[in-house]
């Protein structure tokens, strides 16, 4: 047992300090072989073993397909660096199915959008210097759809203003560009970078709090939050829902779900597919807004 919690502590430090997986994802693989390494109850690792147990776990009503999807896919991706053989006799020809409810991602309407930019060009209760700088950080998101974790990591030399493209490092360190489409959004963030770059050096960080520190994702949660109480809608936002919406918003525009899959830095377009099915719903509420055959139909009679 106590080799196996080393091998994982090792594994947990290799995803930390080679693969740059977030905070967020190493406490979830951690819980995750935690809680696997429970259920074994100090038994050899053999295939059968494991796949029992996993089957056990898929099995608990109090777990959603979700949690369990991602609870497979820890001890998997962890079996696969650890111990190759073991992992393909595993997984090699065994499926769990786990049928899974679509849960369509949560969009900020356009309207709510725009109220939101309004607020932040306005601010009632913080700083010029906060406020363009909270703009910014929205028109980024909302344009691009960066993670907010990846907002947060951008320094200076990752920018290109001029042709609007961003060097992001994202989950499991891909690296990938990202394109600032806006034309205001670029200019914007030009006369930004030529500011701040008068007294920081090219590996500074793009964005700071009022104290001169990196941003981090909760104080622009803060901000973001603070944002919604001024305006006068009521729906709950949070930065990843300005990536949903930055997604849906390309696609409703015609761009390529391929262009979409490369921008936001999915490993699988089936990721991005999700999407469509949101953009579909907005194309069938515009279309019964129109309801363009009505007034026909009804002179007709």
């Amino acid at each position: 047992m106590n080799i196996l919690i080393s091998s994982i502590e090792t594994y947990l430090e290799h995803c930390r300090s080679v693969r740059r997986l977030s905070e967020h994802t190493l406490k979830a693989y951690e819980n995750d072989l935690y809680q696997f390494v429970a259920l074994l109850k100090g038994q050899q690792l053999t295939p059968s073993l494991i796949r029992t147990q996993l089957t056990k776990m898929a099995e608990d009503p109090k777990l959603s397909a979700r949690t369990i999807r991602r609870k497979i896919a820890s001890v998997r991706a962890y079996l696969r660096a650890t111990d190759e053989v073991l992992a393909g006799k595993t997984f090699g020809a065994w499926r769990l199915k786990i049928r899974a409810p679509l849960i369509l991602p949560k969009v900020v309407a356009r309207q709510e959008l725009s109220a939101l930019f309004r607020r932040a060009r306005t601010p009632i209760s913080c700083s010029s210097a906060q406020s363009e700088t909270t703009y910014l950080c929205l028109s980024l998101l909302a344009c691009t759809g960066l993670r907010i974790s990846e907002l947060c990591a951008l320094r200076l030399c990752d920018i290109w203003p001029e042709s609007g493209e961003i060097s992001v490092m994202g989950k499991g360190a891909r690296e990938r560009i990202a394109v600032i489409s806006n034309d205001e959004v670029r200019r914007n963030l030009s006369r930004y970078i030529r500011r701040i770059s008068q007294r920081s050096s090219s590996t500074s960080p793009l964005f700071r709090n009022t104290r001169g520190k990196p941003l981090t994702p909760q104080c622009f949660r803060l901000r973001l939050h603070k944002l919604v109480q001024e305006t006068s809608t009521t729906k709950r936002v949070t930065p990843h829902m300005l990536r949903h919406t930055a997604a849906t918003l390309l696609l409703e525009g015609g761009v390529d779900i391929r262009f979409v899959q490369k921008l936001l830095g999915h490993a699988s377009i089936a990721t991005t597919q999700i999407y469509t099915y949101v953009s579909d719903i907005a194309l069938r509420d515009a279309l019964k807004r129109a309801d363009v055959m009505r007034g026909v139909i009804q002179q007709s009679k």
